[in-house]
């Protein structure tokens, strides 16, 4: 008799923290002072429950946060209402609540799993955008544009587990009018990441700019332009919400509000250089 031996790979299995279970960080609040200004001053020591707001991250995020980094500075200046430097520690406390030695060990099932049973109405599902083109027809003499500015949109759910958190008209164009659905935030970054060049309240081309990691937190701060005019520096700041609140205006300009509450108009740029080889092309 032949005995046949077959090795199998175990699957671990998925660590899911108790209901009862909570992420509490370490968040000390801060202020500059001292000589000069130059010193950190704590202003205050608290241990606060995170656990929500880490669970409404994606998990990729997660997984990459560090102690007194930017990812985790922002958590605790929204919980904690401060504008000011912080530093806040919770990897570890995330670890031993999923119960894993370092964060790259949290699955993305045994993370959705804890979203289900710490808050059941977290949605699991992508959001996501719709177009709708709508197509109508304008009695003789009417005004189409404007017939089609005041057409009613309504969206109808027939289908579980869908939401519109947003409903945005375009310009209409002709017969037609585009209706958008769904969250402006990764539309602005497509756009953003399309364009080479853009213009802020119609001045100079800017050319330069920092893009952030968006982590579901409001008041992170995605986008950082900076630009000069030869005399003065300027710079312009944008928030995950700011860019959520904005929208199109009729002429293509998207309309938001910096982290100051300042109302600005973007517009989105592809410029492509030229030189003596668009000459020859032209011989």
């Amino acid at each position: 008799m032949q005995t046949i031996t077959t090795s199998q790979q175990a699957i671990p299995p998925i660590v899911v923290p108790a209901a009862e279970n909570r992420i509490i960080a370490r968040i000390v609040l801060q202020a500059w002072g001292g000589y000069k200004g130059r010193d950190l001053i704590v202003l205050d020591d608290k241990q606060v429950d995170v656990t929500e707001m880490i669970l409404k991250m994606e998990h990729d995020a997660v997984v990459r946060l560090r102690n007194n980094d930017y990812g985790t500075d922002m958590i605790g200046q929204a919980l904690a209402s401060h504008a000011g430097p912080v530093a806040v520690s919770v990897t570890r406390q995330i670890c031993d609540y999923f119960g894993v030695d370092y964060l790259t060990a949290i699955t993305s099932e045994a993370f959705e799993e804890a979203r289900r049973i710490v808050s059941p109405g977290l949605p699991a599902f992508v959001q996501t955008a719709v177009e709708m083109e709508v197509t109508a027809t304008v009695l003789p003499g009417s005004n189409r544009a404007m017939a089609l500015s005041d057409l009613p949109v309504e969206v109808t759910l027939p289908l579980e587990n869908v939401i519109v958190t947003r409903l945005k008209r375009i310009k209409p164009s002709g017969d037609r009018a585009l209706a958008v659905v769904g969250p402006l935030l990764p539309r602005f970054m497509q756009l953003m990441n399309l364009s080479n060049a853009v213009s802020i309240n119609d001045g100079p081309l800017v050319t330069d700019w920092t893009i952030s990691e968006c982590i579901g937190v409001p008041t992170n701060e995605v986008l950082l332009f900076s630009w000069t005019d030869g005399n003065m520096n300027y710079s312009v700041v944008l928030t995950e919400e700011g860019i959520e609140s904005g929208g199109f205006d009729d002429n293509g300009q998207f309309f938001v509000t910096d982290h100051e509450g300042t109302l600005l108009f973007v517009s989105f740029f592809e410029v492509e250089p030229i030189g003596l080889f668009n000459l020859a092309d032209m011989q």
